[in-house]
């Protein structure tokens, strides 16, 4: 009776890691399907914000349009974030971006004087170069050549 006892073990045993096998690949499965559903919605969420900002300017544009008449121009297209193009100075939103800060003129002093360049020596006539041959037209035939093998028939 023991060899039977032992063979029934073992087949409990056998079928017990077989079970428990299974429900570690069934825990990784969903943890897995529970990782890829939060990157879809980590990643539905980014292209929803992505769609209402342009859904928002394109709004933005139409009214631009209509209050002009219904006229799509440059002008009235054209983004009216920045108060006016004539400003001097460093502002906030430019203060960090690694462009250099030019210094604002000082219209009190005079510029500094500035030497005229030297014109440069005229440049000697060029030397009568032998005449180009004459060109042919674009739709001017090929000449011969021997090695043309094209209205052979290679199918005989």
């Amino acid at each position: 009776m023991s060899s039977a006892e032992d063979r029934y073990r073992t087949a409990i045993s056998t079928m017990e890691a077989a079970a428990r096998e299974q429900d570690e690949q069934r825990g990784l499965r969903e943890r897995r399907l529970a990782e890829a559903r939060q990157q879809a919605s980590e990643g539905m969420q980014k292209e929803l914000a992505a769609a209402q900002k342009y859904a928002e300017h394109m709004d933005e544009l139409t009214k631009r349009k209509q209050s002009a008449g219904g006229w799509a121009t440059e002008k009235t297209l054209a983004d009216k974030s920045r108060e006016s193009l004539m400003e001097f100075g460093v502002h906030e939103e430019e203060a960090g971006t690694g462009y250099p800060n030019y210094p604002t003129p000082s219209y009190g002093t005079p510029a500094p004087v500035v030497p005229p360049r030297p014109e440069p020596a005229p440049e000697p006539p060029p030397v009568a170069a032998t005449p180009e041959p004459p060109r042919r037209g674009r739709h001017a035939r090929q000449p011969d050549d021997d090695d043309d093998f094209s209205s052979t028939s290679w199918l005989v």
